[in-house]
């Protein structure tokens, strides 16, 4: 590991900020620990560090709220974040991913299973992105110049919707996609608030029927929209 990645600890309960301190310094990462969103503010300006870890449960406020005002910042949109928090209920889960955190570990956590995600968060972070008129998943092909769709190396057809619909999907993979955007990123500008948005449901199933195995990935998450699961 390079001595130079920063991590960003933040984190009010002084013994899991020395735990987590302490194995990322000896798994040969720097790192600032802070206790509180106004110390965290402070410091993401500062130091610009390579990777946040944050608590939800801070003195100040919610470490949600910090991440959805981190993500305004053009220089903090694509900082890998992890949740480290006690909130581990699925919909706390989810609804700290949405605030745009990259991960979610709840407490109490097993120390390499930390560690294997904060490599994980780095690595992908790291991987130089696809040229903008190509995008992959594993499996899966979208040539944006061409309209052209492969799926294990096999050719399949999409309406210009389900195109949009997919292309919406490989650009944000694993990141849950709500109904309203999905309207609004297919259908264009507006239209969330003039048609129904059981119109993107209809659409997801005849882009899974068109996917065949690989339309499975394309999970629901209850009540908001869809999440296109790479790793499944």
């Amino acid at each position: 590991m390079a001595q130079t990645t920063l991590v960003l600890v933040v984190e009010d309960d002084a013994n899991v900020r020395s735990l987590v301190q302490d194995l990322l310094t000896a798994s040969g990462y720097k790192v600032r620990a802070v206790s509180s969103v106004f110390q965290a503010k402070g410091a993401l300006i500062k130091l610009r560090p390579d990777l946040a870890i944050v608590d939800r449960s801070l003195p100040d406020t919610d470490g949600m709220q910090l991440i959805k005002e981190m993500r305004t910042q053009d220089e903090f949109k694509t900082l890998p974040v992890l949740f480290l928090t006690a909130r581990s209920r699925p919909e706390d889960k989810a609804e700290g991913l949405r605030s745009g955190g990259d991960d979610y570990l709840a407490k109490p956590f097993a120390n390499q299973e930390l560690l294997a995600r904060v490599e994980a968060l780095l690595r992908r972070s790291r991987t130089p992105p696809e040229p903008a008129h190509v995008l992959r998943a594993k499996g899966i092909l979208l040539d944006l110049d061409r309209h052209l769709v492969e799926v294990s190396g096999k050719q399949v057809h999409l309406s210009p919707k389900e195109f949009d619909l997919l292309a919406a999907f490989l650009e944000k993979p694993g990141r849950v996609l709500s109904r309203r955007f999905l309207m609004e990123r297919v259908w264009g500008e507006g239209m969330g608030m003039r048609m129904n948005l059981k119109t993107v449901d209809v659409a997801i199933g005849r882009l899974r029927t068109a996917l065949g195995s690989w339309g499975e990935r394309i999970t629901a998450v209850q009540a908001y929209g869809y999440r296109l699961d790479v790793e499944a």
